[in-house]
This record gives structure tokens, sequence and C-alpha cells, in this order.
């Protein structure tokens, strides 16, 4: 639902708070014994050899060889998506927490059900909650010979275990060809963000060996799921080189005992010189990145955080947001309010040669509770096109000052602390 208020009204934050009980009842998982808190006093310049070198530790490997393109909102992602689909020779490989019955759910089941048809090995992985109304389009494309599979189904037998959801946006086409961002299919994402019906948000096509990554995230969870093995050529092909970007692909995954994805904020961010432009949807930091932030700010580097203004789809987080915009604002940062649709990207440029593009928001649940996935890259030819749709987005935002945020009303000071309280189940 979109609200269009920027003062919530006691109606409204009743409701919001309504909300956040239901999402504590079903939250009763989500905390897992993953470790939350790190230390990192040595930070380098992202410039630096030894930050480049040091990105191998997060999980994979970044290598060479690839070709990144950015692609903004419905009208260049549904393309460039379904056609690699049509394009499919071997294997399609899908997983969305969102896969709706409804136009863009179609548009997806028909290049689907078509692979499957003339023979592609089409695997379609979709989350439990968030795609609960989906079986009649997931039943067609089975029915056309596709392997369609629920990720944690609710059922009374797994109520205790909603929390547990893949948020994942993965395609991998033919092993070679990968897609991700904070795309999901539904009409939301239909069209190019003229109106608050059509989402602002943004997808990563990446050509080339990191491709084998993005593959191996999305065989963890069908492999859960199923309990097939993904292996072979089929799926891990030779790749040949598709440019001259490196990338990796960065996870997050409920059982890792240290969260890789806060681990490579909190480097990234400490590491800054310059800049530090940071688009995400749903932005309830910890304290520690708060603080880093904060502190980048501080010593001079230009700190800019994007967010959805007065057409966020979750009013409660927005306020859970906003609650900790003072000492932010105080320390220099900006933070910008998109207000032209809903902004759903999860995007960040440091020093305008480190970027990151995926599902991850910057929440606890996203951090710590979901299976998510990133394209991280070390590139300044990318950094600088991600850096250019930031500019551009920035045309449709208002800046937050600290005098505006001091002035805010006692309604909207206690909706911000109750909604506060259930930070960790955003």
């Amino acid at each position: 639902m979109e609200k269009g208020s920027q003062r919530p009204s006691w109606r409204g934050f009743l409701l919001a708070g309504c909300a956040a009980v239901a999402l504590l009842g079903q939250g009763c998982t989500l905390i897992s014994l993953k470790r939350s808190v790190y230390q990192f006093d040595h930070p380098f310049a992202v410039a630096d050899g030894a930050f480049r070198r040091s990105l191998d530790t997060f999980g994979n490997t970044m290598v060479g060889g690839n070709r990144a393109e950015i692609l903004n909102n419905g009208d260049e992602i549904f393309p460039a998506m379904t056609g690699a689909i049509r394009d499919a020779k071997v294997t399609v490989n899908l997983e969305s927490y969102i896969f709706k019955n409804d136009k863009a759910g179609e548009i997806f089941a028909a290049a689907l059900i078509a692979a499957a048809r003339r023979g592609v090995q089409v695997r379609v992985l979709v989350d439990g909650t968030g795609s609960s109304h989906s079986g009649p389009i997931l039943d067609r494309m089975r029915q056309a010979g596709a392997k369609v599979y629920v990720f944690h189904p609710i059922g009374l037998w797994s109520l205790y275990d909603i929390g547990w959801r893949t948020h994942r946006k993965i395609l991998v086409v033919d092993g070679a060809v990968s897609f991700t961002g904070g795309f999901c299919i539904a009409d939301n994402w239909l069209g190019n963000a003229r109106n608050p019906k059509e989402w602002r948000d943004m997808m990563v096509r990446a050509t080339g060996p990191v491709s084998a990554q993005m593959q191996a995230i999305f065989s963890e969870d069908w492999t859960y799921t199923t309990g097939e093995i993904l292996a072979g050529d089929k799926f891990y092909p030779r790749i040949a080189p598709a440019g001259g970007v490196e990338a990796q692909a960065i996870k997050v995954s409920r059982g890792d005992s240290s969260s890789l994805a806060e681990i490579l904020y909190v480097v990234a961010i400490k590491s800054a010189e310059k800049s530090i432009h940071i688009q995400n949807a749903y932005f309830v930091p910890d304290a520690q990145i708060r603080e880093a932030l904060i502190e980048a700010a501080r010593r001079g580097v230009d700190v800019r955080i994007m967010v959805p203004g007065r057409h966020i789809d979750m009013p409660l987080v927005r306020m859970a947001s906003r609650l900790h915009y003072g000492d932010l604002l105080k320390a220099g940062v900006h933070i910008l309010e998109y207000n032209r649709t809903m902004m759903h990207q999860k995007g960040a440029v440091i020093d305008g040669l480190f970027s990151l593009i995926g599902s991850i928001n910057f929440d606890g649940r996203s951090l710590r509770a979901n299976a998510e996935d990133s394209l991280a890259f070390y590139d300044r030819d990318f950094a600088a096109r991600l850096d250019a749709t930031f500019a551009d987005d920035e045309r449709y935002c208002r800046e937050v000052t600290y005098q505006s945020w001091k002035r805010r009303g006692f309604e909207q000071r206690l909706a911000e602390l109750v909604s506060g309280l259930f930070e960790p189940l955003y």
C-alpha cells in the first residue's frame, strides 16, 4: 500500500502499530545466531590494491572478464530478462521473492513456458511469503514442463518458520548470463517510473565468469528446497571473457556464522575517501553502519543516502528510518527522499570505483535473516555509470535538513519511537 501523507495520522499510526505486532508474531525465528557486531580499525583507500585484494575474502573471488549493463525500470528490465530467456539454449534458472499472477507475471510466464516447450531446462524458485497467492501461474509453468518450487511454503505446520525467506532476485541463463537487483515480477515494476503506479528500480545484467558465482547462489536455495544437485556443463560451462569488468557475487544466507554483506559494507564505508552514494528502499541500518557513515562524513567524504519518500510501500520502515536521521544529518550526511514514485533499488557506489547492485536492503532482515544476493564491481567506468543514474534520480528528490527533521511534530516522533522497537524485523 502507498501512503501519500508525510505526517502519519493517529489512525495511520495505530495501523502501523498493528502491522508491527503482526510482524513480531511472524518473526519468532528472524534473529539467527549470526554474529552482528564487527570491528575494523585499519581501513585503506578503496583505490589501494589492499582493498581490491581483500574483496576476495567476502565469499567469492573477484573475477575479471565480465561485461555489466545497468537496466533502469520495467521498460528496460522486462525486455532484457525475457529476451535472455527467449535466447536460452540449455538452462534457465530464476529465483524471485515475488512472482505474481498478474500482467507482469504473464509476461515472464510466457517466456518461461516457451523455453520449457522447446526443450530448455527451466527451473523457477519463488518465496512462500512473497508469492503466497501465485499458485495458478506457477501450475501453468509446471504443466508446460518447467520445474517450479516454493521456498518455505506457508502452512499451519510452518508458521513458526515464516520469517525464513528468500529475497534473492536472480536469473541465470545458460550459466553465462546473469541478472540481479531489486526487481520483482509484479505489475508495480512495469513502465518507466513515470507515476506512483510504476516503481523506480534497477537491475544489472552481467555476462562473463561472474555468472558462475550467481549460478552457485541460485543452486544453494534450489538444492535446499528440492534436493537436486546442479552440476556439470549445463550449469557451469566454460565461460569466455565478455569484457573487462572485475566482479564478484555476494550472498547472505541464514546459516552463515557472519553476514558477509554487512562486513563488506563496513569495510567499504570505513575505507571511503571521496564519496559514498547509497540508494536503498528500506534504510534502517544498525548502529555500527550508522556510525561508519557518520565518521565518513566527518572526515570529509560526500555521503549521500537516497531513500523513498511519501510513496514508500511500507510507511512503518520509513518511520523507523527517520528515527535515526538526527546524528547522520548533524554529521553532514545528505539524506534525499525520492518523491516521484516508490524507489525500490538497492545500490551503492564508493569513491567512484567500487559498486554494488542487488537485493540486499539496509535492514536487519536482509543483512542477517533472509537469503539475499548482490553483485559487486571494481571498475571505474561501471561506477561512473551507476553514479550518473544516482545523479539523475536526485532531480526527483527532496533533501531532508536537520532543521526540518527537528521540526517534526509529536505524532511523528511517537510513531518513529514505536516503529524503531521493531527494527530487527524489517
